[in-house]
């Protein structure tokens, strides 16, 4: 009987295992660490940070390396490095500007019912906010969570209502300076802001010029977009990669830039946008068939002065997004609200948790940022949750 239990108590730990890798990946040609790689499997996700690092553990045994834009590296636990070098992906380019966009589009568009959920469905994310005041971080936050949605993306027949997305909150931490040095707070983006930016939109009308290319053996479609040079005050660029299996976007990526913007007036201080870059990555669902967002990258840089000009500040604001468990079914009990400055919303902090936490590693400048400001000689206001 004890030797009956005790091989069944080895299979069970067997069975269980996890299997852990640290690292970093970098472009193959010039050595830079590459940020918003997916590290994954059918079982677990993670992603690499600004760093380029990553910590990946799944009871599965298998693994893959890919960010768009590289070719992908699909590998064992055993048999993958802590240095990752990804080559990018040859593109086979076309030799005219696309004469059939509309066509491409429209497939595109044939297709969403069959490729995204358009109904509502519930998914688990993560989601970093990161502040720098003339490139030097002021602000971190992470907050982790259950997210239900009304539908992924919006047609003719689904319009945005303020309603579209309900939160939980399950864990979050937060650190911070509340003012910069002009006495001036910057205002976080919401729930609801942020989940209606990171949706992929259509940028393939008449303002466009649009090119394509294929790669991975004609299975991707790179459909580049650019504003024509007529269109002076705007100018806005990027691109969507497309399944030619199934006409889905897999990635979209967009870069606005705003020339000679006006300025907005808010008391002592005038700002504006000069800049917009976002990046959206959706995956299939082995379980469902349907396209998800697994990850999302939203950056945007703000000008400042006062009103006699005496001086030019910067701020550049990113948010990172990633889910998972998409359509899992759980529950979501709202317990905050979406239309509320992330910055301002409270939550406590639970150390266990993020200690734990791999899907997105802090990097050694962050680190750096909250031993600093957690430092009681420290002469600025600072607003955190967590606890020394």
């Amino acid at each position: 009987m004890k030797l009956q239990f005790f091989i069944i108590f080895l299979f069970s730990t067997l069975l269980y295992s996890q299997n852990e890798l640290s690292g970093i990946v970098v472009d193959n040609a010039d050595k830079s660490p590459l940020e918003f790689v997916g590290v994954y499997n059918q079982a677990d996700h993670t992603m690499t940070n600004a760093d380029g690092r990553f910590q990946f553990s799944s009871t599965s045994d298998s693994i893959i390396i890919y960010r768009p834009g590289y070719d992908k590296i699909t590998s064992t636990f055993n048999k993958t490095n802590d240095t990752i070098y990804l080559n990018k992906s040859v593109l086979e380019l076309n030799e005219v500007t696309v004469t059939n966009e509309k066509t491409l589009w429209q497939k595109v568009k044939d297709s969403i019912d069959s490729n995204y959920p358009l109904y509502p469905y519930k998914e688990k994310f993560l989601l970093r906010g990161v502040l720098r005041y003339n490139g030097e971080i002021t602000r971190i936050q992470d907050l982790q969570g259950k997210l239900e949605r009304r539908t992924l993306l919006y047609t003719q027949d689904i319009e945005p209502d303020k309603k579209d997305f309900k939160v939980e909150l399950t864990n979050m931490r937060k650190v911070g300076l509340v003012l910069d040095e002009n006495d001036i707070y910057f205002i976080f983006d919401s729930f609801y802001g942020l989940f209606m930016n990171l949706i992929p939109v259509n940028a393939t009308g008449d303002a466009f010029d649009l090119t394509e290319s294929t790669f991975e053996n004609g299975e991707k479609i790179n459909l580049n977009f650019q504003t024509k040079p007529e269109i002076a005050n705007e100018k806005v660029r990027g691109y969507y990669i497309i399944n030619t299996k199934n006409n889905a976007i897999e990635q979209f990526k967009i870069v606005l830039e705003f020339e000679n913007n006006p300025f907005s007036e808010n008391e002592d201080s005038r700002y504006r946008t000069i800049s917009i870059d976002k990046e959206i990555s959706l995956s299939k669902s082995s379980k469902t068939k349907k396209y998800y967002i697994t990850s999302a990258k939203y950056d945007v840089r703000v000008e400042q002065t006062d009103k006699n000009n005496s001086f030019t500040s910067y701020y550049d604001v990113s948010f990172i997004l990633t889910t998972s468990d998409n359509e899992d079914d759980f529950v979501v009990q709202k317990n905050v609200s979406t239309s509320k400055d992330l910055f301002k919303i409270n939550y406590p902090y639970d150390q266990s948790y993020w200690n734990a936490q791999n899907q997105l590693l802090l990097t050694e400048e962050m680190l750096d940022f909250i031993e600093k400001v957690q430092d009681p000689n420290n002469e600025f206001k600072v607003r955190s949750n967590i606890k020394n």
